[in-house]
């Protein structure tokens, strides 16, 4: 009877599979890596609109006026914690108007910090007056914006950051004791207001908001694709958000 003799692999053998396997990782993990990063655009994008029509719904369901606070100043937010949320993060809070300006009322219940900024932030707020070349054309804008436009954004701050609304924390006179909103600064005190009647307070010009792939690197951003971008469109006077492309 023939004994069946046990097939072994050379160590050659073994060098060669290790050295193909090394070949096909340094091929496929930076294609593998952009996808990653890609992807984090679209995530962040679609949870900052989720946020908003999350905001939009609670201040008609609740009757009462809802900010979107989205922290812009990373150099000014004193808690590590809260750091990752610049550039992208919010969080939902109740406001109430004060003459000219608005009072911060309170966190709305169940709603913590969203939308950690990961590869991928929130790099620019536009109204489409200040954008558009012509009204109604948004092809050379965004394609403009996708070659050139974060060409002069060196600083850690939001662009564009006026065209949201500055939010008051003092209460009977004195600061609001709150433990987040101390360690943002009043230089993050701002965000998107979301009246009862479903619009966003302020000018009625619709807004654009520019998501692409940016990172904190030293003093500066670091951008490492700035041509893979998204663009949300808020119409201030319905609450509606959209998605805009470059080829519409």
């Amino acid at each position: 009877m023939r004994k069946l003799r046990k097939a072994h692999f050379t160590l050659i053998e073994l060098l060669a599979v290790v050295g193909l396997l090394s070949l096909l990782i340094g091929i496929f993990a930076p294609a593998f890596s952009r996808m990653m990063v890609g992807s984090k655009v679209d995530q962040m994008a679609s949870n900052f609109k989720t946020g908003m029509e999350v905001a939009q719904a609670k201040a008609v369901a609740s009757r009462k006026y809802v900010a979107m606070i989205l922290p812009s100043n990373y150099d000014k937010i004193t808690d590590p914690r809260l750091k990752p949320y610049c550039n992208g993060g919010y969080r939902l809070a109740f406001v109430t108007k004060n003459g000219t300006n608005w009072d911060f009322a309170g966190w709305v219940p169940g709603a913590n910090w969203s939308n950690m900024a990961d590869g991928a932030m929130l790099v620019e707020i536009k109204s489409c007056r200040d954008w558009y070349e012509t009204p109604g054309d948004r092809t050379s804008g965004l394609k403009a914006w996708g070659s050139s436009g974060l060409a002069a954004k060196t600083d850690k701050e939001l662009t564009g950051i006026s065209n949201v609304t500055e939010i008051d924390v003092a209460k009977n006179g004195t600061d609001f004791i709150d433990g987040d909103l101390q360690a943002l600064g009043k230089e993050n005190h701002r965000g998107l207001i979301f009246t009862p009647y479903g619009g966003c307070q302020g000018t009625s010009t619709p807004k654009n908001f520019f998501f692409t792939e940016a990172v904190i690197n030293g003093d500066t951003y670091s951008y490492p694709n700035p041509d893979n971008y998204l663009v949300l469109n808020l119409n201030t006077i319905t609450g509606k958000v959209i998605y805009l492309a470059s080829e519409d």
